[in-house]
């Protein structure tokens, strides 16, 4: 097994390769600048990486569930240290947010915590639990790409004079599936929060206001196809089945399929960037990303289910009920801009939920990671166990096939077969991030940097 490198190695697990690849590439670049050797991983690989990497550090996404609370007191044992970096970090909620900062699962040992404001960095100090956590707001590192130099991997080309404006809609029904899948599948997703947040135990209505929210945002985008004048960008959410959306786009007339492309892989960064309007779905996070972008933003009202609906990022936004006024709303919006009586409030609300936006939550990230290491030791590599050491030779075998840690070759057939049994596999298997993926981004965000990106293809 490989000894431990000259350089602290701190390991970033990477939960979506669509979200939050490019983030974790942009922190391993300013790690790198401290002297420190960065590996990117998937979320799956969290017990891979302890003997395949020696890491000084792993970096989390949470520590919620009680397994992997139970690894952190492990990590800790050999000396290994932890740390959160939430890729969702507003909770809008109370009862929410007091789960999030750990009532729960107190267990966990958690060096650091990087929240992105101070209502989660109070939150934790209140309901942690834990002296030793170093607490710290940094905001929100995958917003730097909204900034310079960073924007320039998503920057899009100029376009040709008579292009149609560009609509973003962003639908936002992650748990729709589970209506239609078998009524355990469901239970099983929210058994974490069911009895312990209030806000979650009706989450079978949640659930169904999702399935319904799908099929009525599908009159929405009806509505802006008969105007005939725009381009339309249909974002689903990560975790939802763009298959819906293209079964649906084939049902339609050939021109009006023509005025809807169906894009689930771009970083949405690109895409908020390169449009002129966006349409949220309820509570979505994209609808903040416009705001930072200066981008005039519409919120599509549907069942306004309390797990999904909050009214306070709502006030910031344009309000649409009706297909039929979607049209007008729009162009108003092209014409107009965004309202100047909401521009005060968009300030605010990223100020107190996101720290303020600015470019360098990234690098201030690195330099705190830096600062910890440095007055770290050297973790107990003794203690490694045959486990540990078995789990690094399959680490080692899927890293040589370009594979993610968690990669199943039978699955492909197994998804195929019985596509509900091995759906939530099938899902993990895809959003998980090979070397060669992990690679390119780096290359890209160093092409960034030095001015070398290559300018993004036209929108077709």
């Amino acid at each position: 097994m490989p000894s431990a490198p000259a350089q602290p190695c701190v390991v970033l697990l990477v939960d979506s390769k669509v979200r939050d690849l490019p983030v974790a590439a942009l922190l391993a670049h300013h790690l790198e600048k401290h002297g420190l050797n960065a590996r990117l991983e998937p979320l799956e690989a969290y017990q891979g990486v302890l003997a395949a990497h020696r890491p000084r550090m792993i970096v989390f996404n949470h520590l919620t569930a009680s397994h992997l609370a139970a690894y952190s007191r492990r990590l800790h044992a050999l000396g290994v240290l932890t740390a959160v970096l939430p890729n969702e970090g507003i909770f809008y909620n109370h009862d929410d947010l007091v789960f999030n900062s750990g009532r729960y699962h107190a267990q966990a040992h958690i060096d650091c915590f990087f929240c992105w404001n101070h209502v989660h960095a109070q939150a934790l100090r209140e309901h942690g639990g834990q002296a030793q956590t170093r607490i710290e707001v940094i905001g929100v590192p995958r917003f730097d790409f909204y900034f310079e130099p960073w924007s320039r991997l998503y920057a899009p080309l100029p376009r040709p004079p008579g292009q149609r404006p560009v609509i973003l809609l962003c639908t936002n029904f992650a748990t729709a599936h589970y209506w239609e899948l078998p009524r355990s599948e469901g239970d099983k997703f929210f058994a974490a929060w069911k009895d312990r947040i209030p806000l979650y135990r009706n989450y079978w209505q949640a659930i169904e206001a999702h399935f319904k929210g799908r099929q009525k945002v599908l009159a929405f985008l009806q509505a802006l196809l008969e105007r005939d004048a725009y381009e339309i960008v249909l974002r689903p959410h990560p975790r939802e089945d763009a298959s819906f959306y293209l079964r649906w786009l084939g049902t339609l007339p050939e021109h009006w399929q023509r005025q809807v492309r169906v894009d689930a892989l771009s970083n949405i960064t690109s895409l908020i960037l390169g449009c002129d309007v966006e349409i949220s779905c309820e509570t979505c996070t994209t609808a903040l990303e416009s705001w930072i972008a200066g981008k005039p933003t519409i919120e599509l009202l549907l069942e306004q289910n309390p797990l999904w609906y909050c009214a306070e990022p709502s006030a910031c936004n344009v309000h649409c009920s009706h297909p039929a006024d979607l049209p007008a709303l729009v162009n108003a919006a092209l014409q107009q801009g965004v309202p100047e009586e909401l521009k005060a409030k968009r300030r605010a609300h990223l100020a107190k939920w996101c720290h303020s936006p600015n470019g360098h939550s990234a690098e201030t990230l690195a330099r705190l990671i830096a600062e910890t290491l440095a007055r770290a030791s050297e973790p107990d590599w003794t203690q490694l166990d045959w486990t540990d050491r078995r789990r690094a030779w399959k680490w080692k075998l899927t890293h040589a096939l370009d594979q993610p840690y968690h990669y199943d070759p039978s699955l492909v057939v197994k998804h195929w077969l019985w596509p509900g049994r091995y759906r939530v596999k099938y899902f993990s298997q895809c959003k998980g991030i090979r070397p060669s993926e992990a690679q390119q981004m780096r290359q890209k965000i160093a092409a960034c940097l030095n001015g070398q990106i290559e300018a993004p293809a036209p929108s077709p």
